[in-house]
């Protein structure tokens, strides 16, 4: 459980020392937000009445401020956190045993090592107080000019990492880096040559000219002026280089593993040597053919199965899933699977059960040679892991849900999911949508203005199933209902949530930690539901947390993988 804390990079986030967080209205967050960044120095309560009520008279401003500050201190109260607001001449708080994140932000976006600006940017979670407006001048002013303050410290943090990765030829980080930055600065005609050169040294030629394209339309919309000689030069040679490149030599029909001790890089290729992309193997269940994928060789197995469809091949082209996977595999021994029905398996299999996709994760478990692993079921892939470990707890070392689900559609019972007719807007926007750069807008909100990652994603879709193949399992995955599964999973289980998934809400991950006995329930902020998305790194180092803290998992020698 997450400790006493305030966290205004986002939104507005408090908990005490108890375990029930208070709500406060818009005008005590912003009175608790403007005392906390004024490192603890009493404010007048002239100055807090004409900054939250300038509107109103004098004395209806000193009432609605007594009124205001009496409801922080009973909230305060419930939660254990009494003497976190103190008054005297003025009113100050007191933030010596919380974590305050603002503080925390710009004490690590200070420091000098890469570690410290990665940190820093993962408590950056997004602009002070994201979604709070009030109809008040004086704090809006105020706002308007923290916010800025902070978000330039942000992006002189990640102007400093794109210049380490650059330098040390870290080309993934590099990337990640920069399309991070580009969000936050769309203008930054630099970083969009930068994130051009990364592409090109990575061999992705499209995505570079691709993020030209980019670069181009953003400065003729807001500032009417052409890329600059030097960004259009670049473009040119990369047009050319196209032009002339041989066509990508097609995967043998047999690659092999690598030699024991070797470290798999985030592209799939090993380390200190040309990259690589990781070997597919094929399993035989039931007589489909199931494809997967073994990265990394910590001493832990952790098999990852995916939300809706997938393809393993084209995971790899996206240089924030490339880096999620590369630090799943820095831990664990990885194993990741296409379904039946999608990506590199069998395809045009009919609708498959929960209880047949169950059996093909043990066929691939036993084509890896694992006897135990933590199932890792994100979205759709998460009911299908529940009924796993239900089934097989000998198999299970423990159990790792993000963004899953009981049941996938609305009842009486569990009125979190969507309704019959949302479902349907849903398949018909998926329809209407196939083939286009993809809509983040629920998926991944944070990544709607990267068009990078949305004509990724709309090739990871287009690879992973075809469009009625995709509407037909999107409704399948609809029909799911394991919740009288659940009391019957003993393995130990982690649940992490984010706070502002569209997809799957917040009460259905709390209803799945509070049915599976002894269940750990993380909330995350933010509001992506792929695993890749925002603060991606916060939620690895989550699973990560939990995973080796629950020591080996014992598995027999690998055999050699069916083809």
């Amino acid at each position: 459980m997450i400790g006493p804390h305030l966290y205004l990079l986002g939104g507005f986030d408090f908990a005490g020392n108890g375990a029930a967080a208070p709500a406060f209205g818009r005008k005590a967050r912003a009175i608790m937000a403007y005392l906390a960044l004024q490192a603890g120095q009493p404010q007048s309560r002239e100055k807090l009445a004409a900054l939250l009520w300038s509107l109103s008279g004098e004395t209806q401003a000193r009432m609605s401020l007594r009124q205001a500050v009496s409801a922080i201190r009973k909230a305060m109260h419930k939660c254990g956190s009494e003497r976190f607001l103190t008054e005297g001449a003025g009113i100050a708080l007191r933030l010596d045993d919380f974590d305050f994140d603002v503080a925390r932000f710009e004490a690590l976006a200070a420091g000098s090592s890469p570690g410290e600006l990665e940190q820093a940017l993962v408590v950056y979670r997004g602009d002070l107080l994201d979604g709070l407006g009030l109809k008040e001048g004086p704090f809006e002013d105020w706002l308007r000019i923290e916010r800025e303050r902070l978000r330039t410290i942000a992006v002189a943090a990640l102007d400093r990492l794109v210049a380490h990765y650059s330098t040390s030829n870290d080309l993934s980080s590099c990337a990640r880096t920069a399309a991070r930055l580009l969000v936050m600065e769309p203008l930054r005609e630099d970083t969009h040559r930068a994130l051009m050169r990364v592409y090109a040294a990575q061999g992705r030629i499209n995505f570079a000219l691709k993020q030209y394209e980019l670069c181009r339309d953003v400065l003729q919309r807001d500032l009417a002026l052409l890329p600059d000689p030097e960004t259009r030069q670049l473009y040119e040679t990369l047009r050319a280089r196209r032009m002339h490149t041989l066509p990508r030599p097609k995967r043998p029909a047999a690659i092999a593993e690598p030699a024991a001790g070797s470290v798999t890089n985030a592209d799939g290729g090993l380390s200190g040597g040309e990259p690589m992309p990781p070997a597919i193997h094929y399993v035989k269940s039931a007589g489909i053919n199931i494809a997967y994928q073994v990265t990394g060789d910590g001493p832990i197995d952790v098999l990852y199965v995916p939300g809706w469809v997938s393809n393993l091949d084209i995971a790899w082209d996206s240089p924030r899933f490339a880096h999620v996977l590369k630090r799943l595999g820095a831990f664990s021994r990885l194993i990741r699977l296409d379904k039946r029905g999608t990506g590199l398996s069998d395809r045009n299999v009919g609708l498959p059960t929960l209880e047949e996709r169950m059996e093909d994760v043990r066929a691939v478990l036993d084509a890896a040679g694992s006897t135990r692993a933590v199932l890792f079921g994100s979205s759709e892939g998460g009911p299908m892991c529940m009924l796993f470990a239900a089934t097989y707890p000998e198999r299970t070392a423990a159990l790792v849900l993000t963004g899953a689900y009981a049941r996938g559609t609305w009842s009486k019972d569990y009125p979190w999911a969507r309704t019959v007719a949302q479902v349907d807007d849903d398949v018909a926007a998926v329809e209407r949508q196939w083939g286009k750069p993809a809509d983040m807008s629920n998926a991944a909100p944070s990544l709607t203005e990267d068009l990078v990652e949305r004509e990724w994603f709309a090739a990871y879709l287009r690879n992973s199933a075809s469009p009625a193949d995709a509407i037909a399992l999107w409704r399948w995955g609809t029909e799911v209902d394991v919740r009288d599964i659940l009391p019957a999973i003993g393995v130990p289980t982690l649940v992490v949530q984010r706070t502002g998934d569209r997809w799957v809400r917040p009460e259905e991950g709390r209803y799945l930690a509070t049915h599976i006995k002894g269940a750990r329930y993380v909330e995350l902020a933010g509001g992506d539901h792929v695993i890749w998305g925002e603060d991606c790194d916060r939620l690895i180092e989550e699973i990560r947390s939990f995973v080796t803290g629950l020591g080996s998992t014992s598995r027999k020698a690998i055999s050699t993988p069916t083809r």
